[in-house]
């Protein structure tokens, strides 16, 4: 019986898997970590206003979650994906989603890279 650990863990030590997508031409990175889920063709339940913006909200079981333009943009049409990140303060959890017209392949940095492309 082996008691190594499997390379596809080993590498989650060394490195951040980024999850990568498009908005209104903007390319946004956000650590896979972060991503609760991904839902395609997303349909607002109901919009409202959040700081002057007109917000969409996803009914998601007991879960309110607004699609939170990162460009802080009022959402003129729905997008084609809605990425849903997780939200935590102390022990406060909560959802928000970014809109995404495509979605790229996920890919690796180490956490030297990660933190360096932070300070840019």
């Amino acid at each position: 019986m082996s008691h190594e650990v499997p390379e596809s863990v080993k590498r989650l030590y060394d490195n951040v898997r980024i999850s990568r997508f498009w908005w209104d031409g903007v390319q946004i990175n956000i650590p896979m970590h972060s991503v609760y889920a991904t839902i395609p063709n997303p349909v607002a339940d109901y919009y409202t206003t959040i700081y002057g913006y007109s917000v969409p909200i996803l009914k998601l079981g007991k879960y309110r979650v607004p699609i939170w333009d990162p460009m802080r943009n009022t959402i003129s049409k729905m997008p084609k994906f809605a990425i849903i990140l997780i939200h935590q303060e102390t022990d406060k959890f909560g959802l928000y989603a970014y809109p995404a017209d495509c979605i790229d392949d996920t890919f690796d940095l180490t956490y030297s890279e990660w933190f360096e492309r932070q300070q840019a």
